[in-house]
């Protein structure tokens, strides 16, 4: 799957609890999220490919903690298990021609 700019997606993600120091978070559930990828970068340091999205909305498990109208981000793992594109740019496949470009370094 090719996640472009401008690709109207949805995924759902599994939800754990808050993060304390020294515990395991536990699995509560999972939730659905719609938006647009507004932009997408790679960290080479960890090498994650981030997404930032503009939310639409979100259903399920803590979704209340997704502000419909706002971005966030995610990593590209996160996203692929359980994603659909549910719309493309009109220039789709350039991105995606661009994109593989950048990943092997040619020009």
């Amino acid at each position: 799957m090719n996640l472009t700019v401008g690709c109207k997606v949805e995924w759902t993600e599994s939800v754990y609890t808050p993060y304390v120091e020294g515990e395991v978070s536990e699995f509560v559930g999972e939730r659905t999220i719609t938006g647009r990828i507004t932009a997408e970068g790679y960290a080479k340091k960890t090498n994650y490919h981030f997404f930032t999205i503009h939310v639409y909305g979100a259903t399920g498990v803590n979704a209340d903690k997704i502000e419909t109208g706002g971005k966030i981000v995610r990593r590209g793992v996160v996203l692929y298990p359980k994603c659909s594109i549910l719309s493309s740019p009109d220039n789709y496949e350039e991105l995606v021609q661009e994109k593989a470009l950048r990943k092997t370094g040619s020009s």
